[in-house]
């Protein structure tokens, strides 16, 4: 099946596409005729952005079996460089991009000289010898240069000139006449020729002039039979000139598609500007790790795949979007994960011993590298009678502590060892192998201490953005936002066999992450392996990363080629010598700065004072033996500059506290204090029969302990210092400590794996993946590998069964029965109702082919019923006594949009009811429209809770072939647009006359037609409900259409509580949930012993359940229930005996506290207006309108056209005007008798006050 109305394509089949990738069906694309083209300037490396550009016209070359030809626009010699031509084509065969024709623009230079002459002789084109910058000026004031009226003759003497190279011909450009006083810049008179009499790298000597890309592009495309040429959007106001030329010279027009550069945020894609950071030192080369060049990020462990798939995800869509760089990484670790094989390393200077007594040899075992893929490989892992842990796990472990050393078994510690300063010397212990319990255990990676094998050293390398800005700003020079720290090595061992890594590899470190080996271990020298750290795509360092362990190292401390034996950078020893050359440096830098910004500033000047500050860095290198860099003058000036944050970007990570030794004993026996005080603490919380005041004096004199401790050691206490907190016995993601016992376990101090459970994204400030997040975690849809079709998950499609019932109830008491009538609609059916087509015909889906023979006639996928269900009503109605005939299905239609598909709110495929009545007369019909209506409204009102205006659409906007349309039209306040809920419509006698649908008139037995209705509700209600009333937690569902209305959560089950106490808890939830059921109640009882409370709270909260109910040992030693209401939060008590009957009265409260919270926005954001001022004010403020309307749908155009105003409602999105949404059916007020349309060209009297706005 294509998805075009056209049946002249003869494309059968496309790849399947992710839901992210938005691809244009390339116009009149036939498959095997489709040429495209890659056209890059030889004058530097390959970047992500021109990746982008070469896989997607192999993408098209693929999808369409093309051409894609590889052309490098060499048009200025000045730039053209060989070696880089030889880089380019090595990048793309590491990109795995493969062309079919290999073609320079320099092999058209005689073509295109011709093509010049030709526009000369014609008087299209002038040559011109105004000197540059008065051209530019001219071009600016939009004034004609004296030369533009020269004749024909002239002009080619001019011309002749340049040819020859000679001083007049140097003076010369060549210029189309095209229009000075054009408002595009683009044309008015561009450059097309140049004398530049320079060696070109391909043709030598041979031309003294050269075209411009402007010129020579829509050229070579038509003469290279390009079909479809791809551009980024910043070139748009160049296509006019483009098609403009190729008219001029009666040239084939090849079809522009516009998609947007890549642009990402924290770097730099300009050529000059990454030259500078090559030249100036900054990074190591063209493929640096930190560069986006193709090579800089296939070094730093990016996959070809990975790269292609984030590509492909971005789709050919003109979105202009910043983007993160975690979003391309996230991307390559889906391809990296699976096969990268797991090794253990351990930072080399938080090495700690373990024995292990009960250990009395060394061994050495095969495991897989990879736990889930044999195939991968085996590596030897060694074992034995000592092994090393790191300090950062070891300062967690305590005297009797049961840990886990991961891949082999539970060990008990026996013995931690510290010197006088509290430093970790010593761990004994004894292994468990027997004790399979690894619940509540400190994960630890561990290596052996062996004689069979040597530990590999390697350095691992972790690189940071190289500028400090996510994006720069008009004005902003970039050299003042360089990272100078943004490369940080560190020394750390690895287990034997890493000492076999071979250069490209990629592996995991356990609990460390992904690594690209850069250079290998050199047996011969003991070079150590050089490992390059892989970005995951994670927004938060891992708290077991290097970044996050070595306390060594600041947030800024590294310098580029910097290092000492933690990773810490090495700094400058401060001298009163080297604190005065670091000011003057610093005072020097602003100046060139200040000298740069002003405009004014002679070049001179900024030349002398450049040379006067690279003159101090170079006494400054001289004193010290380094690079002078703003990050390592640590100890000049204080040591400020050491530990300067990254601007504009993150904040220093604080150094791990550490006591410090003087204070060491008095510190150690303030931490035993406070860790008996935390205990005492928890007891008496436990101790039901303590007293309120005995708790609140023993927090207190916690608090009073830990505030000694910090003005003992400047500090605050550490979270080894604290006595082990209870550990819940389910084991998954920590939530913040609550109030109450209902978070209890959950306040633990043991670091916990950062996760991304909850919604990422706020409603206020990113509604788009806002909305994108809410409908995918909160478990409505699934994405699907067809663009705009999604599958509809159990707890979305229990919303619509919901729906579902209702209306089927509704309507089968007025006598609709339900039906189904075929998919499919022939091409003659559909067309019969041209109207009607006309508005359905740039979404209609077409089937084309059955296996690989095309069909004699395209047969359409039903985009509505109409001229499907109508000729069967032909051959049913024949008397009067077949009226009314009133018919409905419930079925999936397809509207083939490509414009920006949103998960229910607009799709390809959706589900939706429609109604299809006959009947004898008029006003029969009529009211039965009206009573639909009704019924929808109420389908709002009293199960989504959500207020909606009735009302009738205007001529403009009506049903494509109805008499008259009604509708009800809601509003949504996070985007201030409105959205068309459902409609009802009155067809008058246009289908029946049109499919002969006709009765014997009892009266007068003459032949009438049938008076017609249709009306139909979607999917749709379930993406305004969530845009309405979802928050930032999630979904909010209202109470009479949630799959559960309430949910239990057993709370406080912790390894204190006896088994006994513990089934009692839950049997007493059990207990609960059957009197709910039995009440009638939908609910929930949440057991699973996997998951913590307070993920579950996260997890429900995300799916909007109304209510939850959480119970523990306090609520069941008082026979209550706590309650938590979704939509505010709030928590309140019930007693269990009356919990149905409270539980019922507070799910009908917040249904009507949705609806009165959306009444409130609705009519807060619904204003009159009366002229085109206040009309567009409301449009600024997020409102709709009821303003006077003509009612003239060529008004209600230019109503739309002039109040867009350039806003853009969507990044990427064209500007949005108001529409017409409906003639409300309720008035605000009677219209004055002169009042005139609201628009001020019309002169036109008002009929009515109609609603207009942005709408979805």
């Amino acid at each position: 099946m294509t998805d075009s109305v056209s049946t002249s394509s003869s494309v059968s089949q496309k790849p399947a596409m992710k839901d992210e990738g938005k691809f244009v069906e390339l116009p009149d694309a036939k498959e095997g005729e489709v040429v495209v083209r890659f056209p890059p300037e030889a004058s530097g490396y390959l970047h992500i952005g021109h990746a982008k550009a070469a896989l997607l016209n192999q993408y098209y070359q693929k999808t369409f079996k093309g051409i894609l030809i590889m052309r490098f626009d060499d048009t200025n010699p000045a730039k053209e460089n060989a070696e880089f031509e030889k880089v380019i084509l090595e990048d793309l065969k590491m990109l795995g991009v493969t062309y079919d024709r290999f073609t320079h623009t320099s092999d058209h230079f005689d073509t295109l000289m011709k093509y010049c002459k030709e526009t000369i002789e014609k008087g299209i084109a002038y040559c011109d010898d105004t000197e540059p910058e008065e051209m530019k000026a001219q071009r600016d004031q939009r004034q004609d240069s004296v030369n533009r009226n020269n004749s024909v003759e002239k002009n080619l003497k001019m011309w002749d000139d340049m040819i020859a190279g000679n001083e007049n011909g140097k003076k010369c450009c060549v210029r189309l006449k095209i229009n000075m006083k054009s408002n595009n810049g683009c044309m008015r008179d561009p450059t097309i020729y140049r004398c530049k009499p320079e060696e070109h790298v391909r043709t030598g000597n041979k031309y003294k002039v050269y075209p411009t890309y402007d010129f020579a592009c829509p050229i070579v495309d038509s003469i290279e039979e390009v079909t479809h040429a791809l551009r980024t959007t910043e070139y748009h106001d160049r296509d006019e000139q483009y098609y403009w030329i190729l008219d001029a010279l009666g040239l084939r027009k090849p079809f522009i598609y516009e998609y947007a550069r890549l642009n990402m945020q924290y770097t730099v894609l300009s050529k000059r500007k990454l030259t500078w950071f090559v030249n100036e030192k900054i990074v190591d080369g063209w493929d640096d790790p930190r560069l986006p060049t193709v090579r800089g990020i296939l070094r730093r462990g990016m996959t070809v795949e990975g790269l292609r798939q984030f590509i492909i995800a971005q789709g050919s869509s003109r979105s202009v979007v910043l983007m993160d760089w975690d979003k391309i990484w996230a991307f390559n670790k889906k391809q990296i994960d699976p096969v990268a094989p797991r090794f253990t390393a351990l930072l080399k200077d938080q090495l700690v011993k373990l024995h292990l007594k009960n250990v009395t040899k060394e061994e050495c075992n095969q495991h897989q590298k990879h736990p889930k893929d044999p195939s991968i490989g085996m590596k030897n892992v060694y074992s034995g009678p000592a092994v090393y842990i790191e300090n950062d796990d070891a300062v967690q472990i305590t005297d009797g502590q049961i840990v886990t050393l991961m891949n082999w078994g539970n060990v008990k510690i026996n013995r931690v060892q510290k010197d006088t300063t509290g430093k970790i010397e010593l761990i004994e212990g004894e292994t468990q192998f027997d004790n399979k319990d690894f619940k509540n255990t400190l994960k630890l990676t561990w290596l052996a201490e062996t004689s069979q094998a040597p530990l590999t050293p390697i350095t691992c390398i972790h690189y940071d953005n190289i500028m400090t800005k996510a994006k720069l700003d008009e004005g902003d020079t970039f050299e003042n936002f360089v990272n100078y720290g943004s490369k940080t090595e560190y020394d750390i061992m690895g287990e034997p066999d890493m000492a076999q890594l071979k250069k490209g590899d990629i592996i995991q470190i356990l609990r460390k992450g992904y690594y690209i080996c850069d250079s290998p271990f050199d047996g011969a020298t003991k070079q150590s392996c050089r490992l390059l750290n892989i970005p995951d795509g994670g927004t938060k360092e891992k708290p077991t990363s290097l970044k996050s362990t070595d306390t060594n190292v600041t947030a800024n401390a590294s310098g580029d080629k910097s290092k000492s034996s933690a990773g810490a950078t090495a700094t400058v020893k401060s001298s009163p010598e080297v604190d005065k050359l670091v000011e003057q440096i610093g005072q020097q830098g602003d100046k060139v700065r200040d000298l740069k910004t002003n405009k004014s500033t002679p070049k001179d000047d900024v030349n002398a004072a450049v040379k006067e500050l690279l003159a101090l860095k170079e006494k400054y290198k001289s004193l010290t033996g380094t690079d002078y860099k703003p990050t390592n003058t640590a100890g000049a000036s204080a040591a400020a500059s050491s530990s300067t944050q990254k601007e504009n970007k993150k904040p220093a990570s604080a150094p791990a506290a550490t006591t410090p030794s003087a204070t060491s004993a008095e510190a150690d026996k303030l931490l035993e204090k406070i860790t008996q005080q935390g205990d005492k603490v928890r007891e008496l919380k436990g101790n039901k029969s303590a007293s309120k005041d005995e708790v609140t004096a023993a927090v207190q004199e916690l608090l009073k302990l830990k505030e000694q401790y910090k003005t003992l050691t400047g500090t605050d206490v550490p979270a080894t210092g604290a006595a082990p907190a209870r550990k819940e016995k389910e084991k998954k993601p920590a939530v913040k400590p609550a109030e109450s016992e209902h978070a209890a376990g959950s306040g633990h101090t043991d670091l916990k794996k950062q996760t991304k459970l909850g919604i990422e994204f706020k409603k206020e400030e990113n509604l788009a993946d806002w909305y994108g997040q809410v409908v995918r975690k909160g478990e409505l849809i699934e994405n699907y590998d067809v663009s705009g079709c999604y599958i509809l998950r159990p707890w979305a499609y229990f919303l619509w069964e919901q729906l579902k019932a209702f209306i089927d109830d509704e309507i089968s008491a007025m006598g609709v029965q339900n039906c189904y009538f075929p998919l499919f609609v022939s091409h003659s059916a559909l067309h019969r109702e041209q109207t009607h087509i006309a508005d359905f015909s740039p979404e209609v889906a077409w089937v084309t082919k059955s296996g690989d023979t095309d069909l004699a006639q395209p047969i359409a996928v039903r985009p509505t019923s109409e001229t499907i269900m109508y000729p069967a009503y032909a051959k049913w109605i024949q008397s009067h006594r077949d009226l009314p005939l009133k018919l409905n299905q419930w079925n999936n239609v397809v509207r083939w949009e490509f414009k920006n598909p949103q998960p229910f709110l607009r799709t390809r495929e959706f589900l939706w009811q429609e109604g299809h009545t006959a009947w004898a007369t008029q006003k029969e019909a009529s009211e039965e429209v009206y009573q639909i209506l009704d019924l929808y409204a109420r389908v709002y009102t009293d199960l989504l809770a959500i207020p909606v205006i009735k009302g009738r659409k205007t001529e403009k906007e009506k049903f494509a072939g109805a008499d008259w349309t009604t509708t009800i039209e809601g509003y949504i306040a996070a985007s201030g647009r409105g959205i068309q809920a459902a409609t009802s419509h009155h067809l008058g006698q246009n289908f029946s006359k049109m499919f002969e649908i006709t009765f014997e008139d009892p009266q007068t037995q003459s032949k009438q037609y049938v008076y017609q209705n249709s009306w139909g509700i979607t999917t749709r209600t379930i993406g305004v409900m969530t845009m309405i009333h979802g928050d930032n937690k999630g979904l909010v569902l209202p109470p009479r259409i949630a799959k559960y209305q309430v949910v239990i959560v057993p709370c406080g089950i912790t390894a204190s509580l006896s088994k006994e106490d513990e089934d009692a808890l839950i049997n007493t939830c059990k207990d609960v949930e059957t009197k709910l059921k039995k009440a009638g109640i939908r609910v929930y009882g949440d057991y699973r012993d996997n998951y913590s409370p307070g993920w579950k709270f996260n997890h429900w909260e995300m799916k909007g359940v109304p209510i939850r109910v959480e119970f523990g040992p306090n609520d069941k030693a008082q026979s209550q229930l706590t309650v938590v209401f979704r939509h505010t939060g709030d928590k309140t008590k019930i007693p269990v005996d009356t919990c149905e009957t409270k539980l019922r009265e507070m799910l009908e409260q917040m249904h009507n506290d949705l609806y009165k919270k959306a009444k409130t926005e609705l009519d807060s954001h619904t204003v009159v207006v009366k002229d085109w001022a206040g009309f567009l004010k409301g449009l600024d403020n997020s409102c709709i309108m009821l303003a006077p309307f003509c009612g003239e749908p060529s008004c209600e155009d230019r109503i739309k056209q002039d109040s867009a105003q350039d806003a853009v409602v969507e990044e990427g999105a064209p500007a949005m005007g108001a529409k017409g949404l409906c003639i409300p059916f309720d008035q605000p007020e009677q219209l004055a008798e002169n009042q005139q349309c609201c628009h001020p060209s019309c002169k036109s009297k008002a009929k009515y006050f109609t609603l207009f706005g942005r709408s979805y």
